[in-house]
């Protein structure tokens, strides 16, 4: 939650073209970004960091769940640096940000026929944590590249 308010803080500060800006939003929007894609699969299904090298810690997830959780780490991960080269604009932006938006509809399109099948509640929260970041990615895609760079 913290790197999503740092992440939150550094968008405001690059949309009024404060001093520092692009470090601040660097290093939340990377810091953000790399816990998903390495962190993800146990980030997902509640595994606390202290239990991530313990087997006894997935018994009963299944494969499913893994693989889905490792998907919505890859592209939310994707999605907050194609998000954080766009405020920043930074070349590559349009193409995270397009890439994410795939992995994470086929997330959305997995996790909404798993659920369909077993109605757990990490499907539901991998669909509105997708679709959150979804939207963001999209707003993102269609917005003018000039907003947030110095007048």
């Amino acid at each position: 939650m913290i790197l999503i308010t740092g992440a939150i803080i550094s968008l405001l500060m690059a949309l009024f073209n404060t001093p520092l800006d692009s470090l601040v939003g660097s290093v939340f929007f990377i810091t953000l970004s790399c816990l998903y894609f390495c962190l993800g699969f146990a980030l997902f299904n509640n595994i606390p960091f202290r239990k991530i090298f313990i087997p006894d810690s997935y018994k009963g997830l299944g494969s499913w769940k893994i693989l889905i959780a490792i998907g919505t780490g890859l592209a939310l991960s994707v999605l907050t640096i194609g998000i954080m080269c766009s405020v920043l604009s930074y070349p590559m932006a349009k193409t995270f940000l397009v890439v994410g938006i795939a992995l994470a509809v086929i997330n959305i399109i997995l996790a909404v026929i798993k659920n369909a099948q077993e109605k757990d509640n990490f499907y539901r929260n991998v669909i509105l944590r997708s679709f959150v970041f979804l939207i963001i990615a999209v707003i993102f895609l269609v917005l003018p590249g000039h907003i947030f760079n110095a007048p």
